[in-house]
C-alpha cells in the first residue's frame, strides 16, 4: 500500500471511530475544491463546518459566534458577567506599520439564553498586533507588541476611551513570535508567555532580558519577572487548580512543565550548566488528525508544527478523566489535544490523551481553548487555510506556500483569510448549569461563596474582585475559611482555603500586621490539601521566624516528593537560621532526594552551588598540580587571619609552609597534620595560558571555598571522598590571568575526618587538522554551506553558529548512509527520550554531532574521518529537519592536493 493510501485510510479509519462515538448523525457536508495546484478546499458555512468536528461519545460543539460577528479570533477572556471577550486580529501576520490597526476587541454576549450570543459590541477598534487578553478592573491588558497596554473603560459604557502602555520591550522582527497567553495568576499578578522574538527592556534600574518562555509581571507595569525559558517558539501558558506552572511551545514541545522558576538562579546571573528549570514532558511526537488530505505543515511533520495554548479544564462538568488535565490546540491539525498530565517524581509527564476536539474541515484551525464561565471549554477557531507564518514547501505535496516573505517575517500568501472565524463552546450531556452567571462588586457573601466555586475561572475572579476593590472587611472571613481543612475533596482540593491565602496576600494581610492571618498560613503547613499546603510554604515571611516555621514544619522532609521540593525552594529564599541548615543538611543526604532531578537541582540552590559539571579525570590537562600529582607547597595557618587573606596583596610570610595533602588523619596520603575545626591556604602559580573554562582538581572533606586573585572560585559544602574534577564556567577563567595567580583556600570541618588538596586543570582538547565553519540562515531551515571539503583520516573540528530562532544541531553520518539514517531519525525523534538526547540517535550511522544548540548559541564537533574517501552527509536533527537542512563533506584521498577546493 502506497504511503498516502495507508494515511488516508488510517485517518478515515479514525473518523469512523469518532463519529461512532459521538451516536447516530447524519454525513457531514461534502468538501469541495478549488481546480489546479494547488488543490484547496472551499470554505463551509459554520453551520456545516460545525458538522465536520469529531468529539468523544456524549461531547458536543456548539456553535457560540461566527462571521460576520467574528472574524480572524486570536485570543478571548470573560469578564465578572460571564461576558465573552475576543481579540479579533486582522493585523496579524503583516500589519506592523498600519497607521490604523486592523485588530479589535469584541464583548459578545448571550442576552437570550439559547446558547448563542446575539449582543455584540465594539470595546477596541483600530488596534495593533493584538495578541493576548485578560481582564482587570477598568478594562483589558492587551499584548500588542511592542507594547503591553491597559485598554480602559473610564465611563462605563464598554467603549475603550483611555489607553496606557504599562512596559514596552517585547520584540516585532516576527509576528508570529511575540506576547500572547495572557491570565491572571493566583498570585495576583498577571502572567503571559513570549515567542523567540524575546523580551528586553528595564524595571527600576535593572535590565531584564527573556528569549522565549513564560514569564509575570505587575498589573500596574511596575515589573516583569521571566519564569520559564523554553527552548522555541512559545505560544502556551496554563495553570492546573494547584496553580503549577505548564505551557506549551510550537515545535515539537507541546507540553512543558516549570518546576522550578528563573528566580531561583538569580545569585549565579545565569542558569547553571545542572539547572533544572522548564522541563518538556511530552510523552508523544505525532499528532492524530481526523483529515483525509495532506496537512498543510512545516518543521515538525505529523507532530506539532503550531501548538498554542497550554490551558486546563479546571471545572466540573465534564467526566474525571478529563478534569485538571490540558488541552493544547494544533491548527494545521485542525483538533485540540488532551494532554493528560501524570505526576512523575517531584515533577510531571504528560501522556497522550487523544483530542477532545477535530475535524475534517481543512479550514478549521483551533488556536485558543479555554475553560468558560459555565464550566465548558470554549474554542476559538481561526478559520483559514493559511495557518503556517513561515512555511517551506519543499518535499511536500498539495502545498499552498510560498517563499515570498513581508512584514512581520511571514510568507506572502493570497490565501489567507479575512472574512471567517467562529468561536465553539464544548458541552458534555446531562452538565449542569453554573451556579453562578455572574459576580457583582460589593456582593460580599457571593464573592466568598464563588471562592469556592467549582469552576476555577469564578474562584480567580471572585479573588480578583476582593483584591481590586481593597476588600479589607473581609479577612477575618477569609481567614476562617484557610483554617476550615474539612473541605479537602477527593482530588486533593481545598479550594477555598487555596484561594483564599492568595486573597489574603493580595489585601496585604501577610506582611506581619495582621497575627490571626499570620496564624492562618501557619495552620495551612498542615493541611490535607496538597494545593493548600504548597500556597502557604510560598507565603512563609523571608525572616528567621520563617525559616524556623519551615524547619520545623516537617515538610521538608515530607512523603510527598513534590510537596518537599516546594519546601526546598522556599527555604532556599529564607535566612539559613541552625535548624534550617540541620534540617537541609538532611535533605541532601536523602538518596530520594538525589536520584530526583528537581529535588537534586533544588538542594543545590539551598547550598548556593556554582555553576559547574564533573568530568572525567583522563580529560583533563593539569596545569597547577595537586599533592597526588607532585610535591606541593603551601603556606598555610590554622589561626583566623585578617579580613584580606586571600587577597594579591596580603603578607603570608608569617604562615608556616606545608606540604600537601592537609588532613587530620595518619595515613601515607596525609602530608602535614591539621587538628584545628579551620585551615587557610595560600600559594602563588605561574600559568602561561589564558583559561577560558578551568577545572578544579579538589578533594575535601568538609566545607571549602577557594579564590583566585581575591575573587571566589567555587565553594561547596560536605565532603568529596577522593578527587572530583570540576568544570567551571567561562567567567570564572576570567578569574585567572596569564602570570602569577594567587590561590587562596579556606576548608571548615563541620565533624569526623578533614582534608583538603586541590589542583588546576584545564580541558584537554584534541587538536583538529583543519577547522570549518557553518551557520545557519536565519528563517530559511538550511545551513549556508551545502559543500564541505577534507582528507580522508583527518580530524577535523565543525564549528556551528545557529544565527536562526530555532533549535539546530550538527550531525554528521557515515558516506552513503544518508536514506537509512533521515528514516531512523523520523522514527527516534517521536521517542519521549528524544528531547532529552538532543535529537541525536546512539546509531552506528552517527560519526559525530554538536550538542543541540538554542537561538544565538555556537557549538563545534570534533571528529576523526575515516580513511575511506567519500561524500559524507551532514544534517540537523530536529524534528522535521533533516530533509531540508542538510549538505555533505567531500573527502578526498590524503594524496590529493585538494587545489581548488572550495567550501560552498
Amino acid at each position: 500500500m502506497k504511503k498516502s493510501q495507508l494515511r488516508i485510510s488510517m485517518a478515515l479509519s479514525v473518523l469512523v471511530f469518532v463519529s461512532a462515538c459521538t451516536g447516530e448523525k447524519k454525513p457531514a457536508p461534502a468538501l469541495t475544491y478549488t481546480e489546479g495546484t494547488p488543490r484547496v478546499q472551499i470554505p463551509l458555512s459554520p453551520e456545516d463546518s460545525q458538522k465536520h468536528i469529531q468529539l468523544p461519545e456524549g461531547f458536543t460543539a456548539e456553535l457560540f459566534a461566527a462571521e460576520p460577528n467574528i472574524i480572524n479570533p486570536i485570543a478571548f477572556t470573560w469578564d465578572e458577567r460571564g461576558r465573552l471577550w475576543v481579540v479579533q486580529s486582522k493585523d496579524y501576520p503583516h500589519g506592523l506599520s498600519n497607521d490604523v490597526g486592523g485588530d479589535r476587541i469584541t464583548i459578545c454576549e448571550d442576552t437570550d439564553g439559547d446558547g448563542e450570543a446575539d449582543k455584540f459590541i465594539d470595546f477596541a477598534t483600530d488596534q495593533s498586533l493584538s495578541t493576548g487578553i485578560t481582564v482587570v478592573k477598568g478594562g483589558v491588558i492587551v499584548a500588542q507588541a511592542p507594547e503591553m497596554v491597559f485598554l480602559q473603560d473610564t465611563d462605563g459604557d464598554d467603549k475603550m476611551d483611555k489607553r496606557t502602555v504599562l512596559f514596552d520591550g517585547f520584540g516585532t522582527f516576527d509576528t508570529h513570535a511575540g506576547p500572547s497567553s495572557l491570565r491572571y495568576g493566583l498570585d495576583n499578578a498577571i502572567w503571559g508567555s513570549v515567542g523567540y522574538s524575546g523580551f528586553e527592556n528595564q524595571f527600576n534600574g535593572a535590565p531584564v532580558n527573556f528569549k522565549m518562555g513564560v514569564y509575570r509581571f505587575g498589573k500596574d507595569g511596575s515589573f516583569l519577572e521571566p519564569v520559564g525559558q523554553f527552548n522555541n517558539n512559545t505560544w502556551g501558558l496554563g495553570f492546573n487548580e494547584n496553580f503549577e506552572i505548564f505551557g506549551s511551545t510550537a515545535n515539537n514541545n507541546h507540553c512543558c512543565y516549570v518546576g522550578i522558576p528563573l528566580k531561583h538562579y538569580d545569585y549565579l546571573g545565569k542558569m547553571p550548566s545542572w539547572a533544572q528549570n522548564a522541563d518538556f514532558i511530552q510523552g508523544h511526537y505525532e499528532i492524530t488528525p481526523v483529515d483525509t488530505i495532506p496537512l498543510q505543515q512545516v518543521d515538525v511533520r505529523g507532530g506539532y508544527t503550531a501548538a498554542s495554548g497550554a490551558n486546563f479544564y479546571t471545572a466540573r462538568n465534564y467526566p474525571e478523566q478529563y478534569q485538571n488535565q490540558m488541552y493544547v490546540s494544533e491548527p494545521t491539525g485542525h483538533l485540540v489535544h488532551i494532554a493528560k498530565i501524570i505526576k512523575d517524581g517531584a515533577g510531571y509527564k504528560e501522556v497522550d490523551g487523544g483530542n477532545i476536539f477535530a475535524s475534517t474541515d481543512a479550514w478549521t484551525a483551533p488556536v485558543f481553548a479555554e475553560t468558560g464561565p459555565d464550566g465548558n471549554i470554549w474554542v476559538a477557531d481561526w478559520y483559514n487555510p493559511v495557518i503556517q507564518h513561515n512555511p517551506d514547501k519543499r518535499g511536500m505535496e498539495n502545498q499552498i506556500w510560498n517563499a515570498d516573505k513581508g512584514e512581520g517575517n511571514a510568507h506572502i500568501n493570497k490565501l489567507r483569510d479575512y472574512g471567517h472565524g467562529r468561536i465553539y463552546i464544548i458541552r458534555y450531556k446531562d452538565a449542569d448549569e453554573s451556579e453562578i452567571e455572574k459576580l457583582e462588586r460589593g456582593d460580599d457573601q457571593t464573592l466568598l461563596a464563588a471562592l469556592q466555586s467549582d469552576n476555577m475561572f469564578w474562584r480567580t475572579t471572585a479573588q480578583r474582585l476582593i483584591v481590586e476593590d481593597k476588600r479589607t472587611a473581609l479577612i477575618p472571613e477569609l481567614i476562617a475559611l484557610v483554617e476550615d481543612d474539612g473541605k479537602t475533596d477527593k482530588n486533593g482540593l481545598n479550594t477555598g482555603a487555596l484561594h483564599a491565602l492568595w486573597t489574603l496576600d493580595g489585601l496585604g494581610a501577610l506582611n506581619g500586621s495582621n497575627a490571626s492571618a499570620d496564624a492562618a498560613v501557619v495552620a495551612a503547613l498542615s493541611s490535607s490539601s496538597y494545593a493548600v499546603k504548597r500556597a502557604a510554604i510560598s507565603l512563609l515571611p523571608e525572616t528567621v521566624e520563617g525559616s524556623t516555621l519551615l524547619a520545623k514544619s516537617g515538610l521538608l522532609t515530607d512523603a510527598d516528593i513534590q510537596v518537599r521540593l516546594a519546601a526546598v525552594l522556599k527555604a532556599a529564599e529564607l535566612p539559613e537560621s541552625g535548624e534550617l541548615y540541620t534540617e537541609m543538611e538532611k535533605v541532601s543526604k536523602d538518596p530520594s532526594n538525589v536520584d530526583d532531578k528537581w529535588l537534586k537541582a533544588a538542594t543545590k540552590i539551598y547550598f548556593r552551588e556554582l555553576d559547574y559539571e564533573t568530568v572525567a579525570a583522563a580529560s583533563v590537562d593539569i596545569l597547577v598540580p595537586s599533592a597526588a600529582d607532585k610535591k606541593v607547597e603551601w603556606r598555610y595557618t590554622e589561626d583566623r587571619p585578617a579580613d584580606d587573606w586571600m587577597s594579591t596583596s596580603f603578607n603570608d610570610t608569617s604562615w608556616k609552609k606545608g606540604e600537601s595533602l592537609f588532613g587530620s588523619t595518619n595515613t601515607e596520603e596525609t602530608k602535614t597534620k591539621w587538628t584545628s575545626k579551620n585551615i587557610w591556604l595560600r600559594r602563588t602559580v605561574t600559568i602561561s595560558e589564558e583559561l577560558t573554562e578551568p577545572v578544579l582538581k579538589i578533594s575535601h572533606d568538609d566545607d571549602y571555598e577557594v579564590f583566585v586573585n581575591g575573587s571566589l572560585l567555587m565553594e561547596e559544602k560536605g565532603a568529596s571522598g577522593d578527587y572530583k574534577y570540576l568544570r567551571l564556567n567561562e567567567d570564572k577563567g576570567k578569574l585567572f590571568k596569564k602570570g602569577e595567580n594567587v590561590i587562596a583556600v579556606h576548608c571548615r570541618n563541620t565533624g569526623g575526618e578533614q582534608y583538603i588538596d586541590l589542583g588546576i586543570g584545564k580541558i584537554g582538547k584534541i587538536k583538529a587538522d583543519v577547522t570549518l565553519t557553518l551557520n545557519t540562515v536565519s528563517q530559511e531551515m538550511a545551513f549556508d554551506k551545502k559543500i564541505l571539503h577534507a582528507k580522508a583520516g583527518q580530524t577535523i573540528e565543525i564549528k556551528l553558529n545557529n544565527k536562526d530562532q530555532m533549535p539546530h544541531n550538527l550531525v554528521v553520518v557515515q558516506k552513503d548512509n544518508l536514506e537509512f539514517f533521515g528514516p531512523l531519525v523520523d522514527s527516534f525523534v517521536t521517542k519521549p527520550e528524544a528531547e532529552e538526547m538532543g535529537y541525536v540517535p546512539n546509531s552506528r550511522y552517527v560519526l559525530g554531532a554538536t550538542e543541540m544548540l538554542g537561538p544565538g548559541e555556537s557549538g563545534s564537533v570534533i571528529i576523526k574521518l575515516p580513511d575511506t574517501p567519500g561524500r559524507y552527509p551532514f544534517v540537523c536533527t530536529f524534528p522535521g529537519h533533516w530533509r531540508m537542512m542538510q549538505g555533505e563533506i567531500i573527502v578526498t584521498a590524503p594524496a590529493s592536493d585538494g587545489s581548488g577546493d572550495t567550501d560552498v
